[in-house]
């Protein structure tokens, strides 16, 4: 039986073999230099720490029973060498008893040979886990290279959703974005559509990671499009919804909330797309107002009836438009952040932009831990002052 090379002949195999026994190893290093692969010798586990320092392995065979270090020191201290490095490891053991390979497999060993060695057993032995290795090296390399797309991704999505929104004077906007991967689903966004008219948007696509990420990103743009273009916000949402329907997944939809603010009219009209309600803070009054109107998901369904509502804002008011990320949030006994807390919060803190985002942030972390929640966050706040 003939091993075949497991990368290309040009490329042979390096494995250490440790044994204070010079005839097994002889054996080792006769059976398996036929089958392109470079056998390495160390005489004690010290030996082979060493042997680990100065160069790569694709495998190691170790005995139990040496003097110095034996086999099991030897696998309680080589990870430390080799760091994350896969390297598979053989036991060799005249010890065919079940508490000797209990300890092995529990400190790091990989498989087991017994004494005295079985050549076709051994190449059999060496073949799988070299194989192994082959699968976990090259699975590692796409991991490697999944992780640097994700963190391109995870830039661009930093990129496209903005940070300062310095550009529109009057009201004053800020916002905060958390996703729960590197990259997420949840969407804001505010447009300049003129002096006095400024477009306000929040959405969340169904799912995490790159899907979300890819459907967040057309969405941004298909609203970047259409937003300077109509004005009335039944109308807008009508054709995302139409420009949307053919490039989701299936199963896959995108909830909105968009509002287009008039500050000559001083009115605000919005529509929602099954989104979670914004809050909107009366100041004259004291109340808090949910924003809501009738219509489907973005996608669901060919064509979907949407609507649009105006309300009009007075100095002092304020309004956040959010994700329920936030509101779904829940603490150690199961209870959810919910909308009457959120309404409470904005209520009571008659902020900046910037403050107001930061301190809502470290509420929602000590009602429950943002690093433990289980969807991203996003919201936008606006304040009429």
């Amino acid at each position: 039986m003939i091993l075949q090379p497991f990368q290309s002949p040009d490329t042979p195999k390096n494995i250490l073999v440790i044994d204070d026994s010079k005839l097994n190893r002889a054996i080792v290093k006769n059976t398996l230099s036929a089958y392109n692969i470079n056998v390495f010798e160390a005489a004690d586990g010290m030996e082979g720490l060493n042997a680990l320092q100065s160069k790569q392995f694709d495998l190691i065979l170790v005995d139990i029973v040496m003097p110095n270090l034996d086999g099991f020191g030897f696998l309680e201290q080589f990870k430390q060498y080799i760091g994350n490095e896969f390297i598979p490891v053989i036991l060799m053991t005249g010890l065919d008893d079940l508490n000797s390979k209990i300890k092995g497999l529990t400190i790091g060993a990989d498989d087991f040979l017994l004494k005295p060695l079985n050549q076709k057993e051994l190449v059999a032995r060496v073949q799988s886990l070299l194989r192994l290795k082959s699968a976990h090296d090259e699975l590692y390399e796409k991991n490697q290279l999944i992780q640097k797309e994700l963190e391109y991704a995870k830039r661009l999505q930093q990129f496209i959703i903005p940070k300062d929104f310095s550009f529109i004077p009057y009201p004053s906007i800020s916002g905060r974005y958390l996703p729960i991967a590197d990259i997420g689903g949840d969407l804001f966004d505010c447009y300049k559509i003129s002096d006095s008219k400024v477009g306000v948007l929040i959405a969340d696509v169904t799912g995490h990671g790159i899907p979300a990420a890819l459907v967040m990103s057309m969405a941004k743009m298909t609203f970047s499009i259409y937003a300077y273009e109509i004005l009335n916000t039944q109308d807008l949402l009508t054709k995302i919804n139409e420009e949307m329907r053919g490039l989701l997944l299936d199963m896959q939809y995108i909830t909105a909330f968009y509002m287009l603010i008039d500050i000559n009219q001083k009115t605000i009209s919005f529509t929602n797309a099954g989104h979670t309600r914004p809050l909107y803070y009366r100041k004259s009054s004291d109340k808090i107002i949910a924003l809501d109107t009738n219509g489907l998901f973005l996608g669901i369904q060919d064509e979907s009836l949407y609507e649009q509502k105006t309300i009009h804002f007075e100095e002092g008011d304020r309004c956040i438009l959010y994700t329920d990320g936030i509101t779904e949030i829940k603490n150690e006994n199961k209870e959810e952040f919910g909308e009457n807390r959120l309404a409470k919060f904005l209520k009571q803190h008659n902020e900046k932009p910037e403050d107001f985002c930061e301190h809502l942030l470290q509420t929602l972390d000590h009602f429950s831990p943002l690093h433990d929640r289980k969807d991203d966050v996003a919201f936008i706040f606006i304040d009429f002052s």
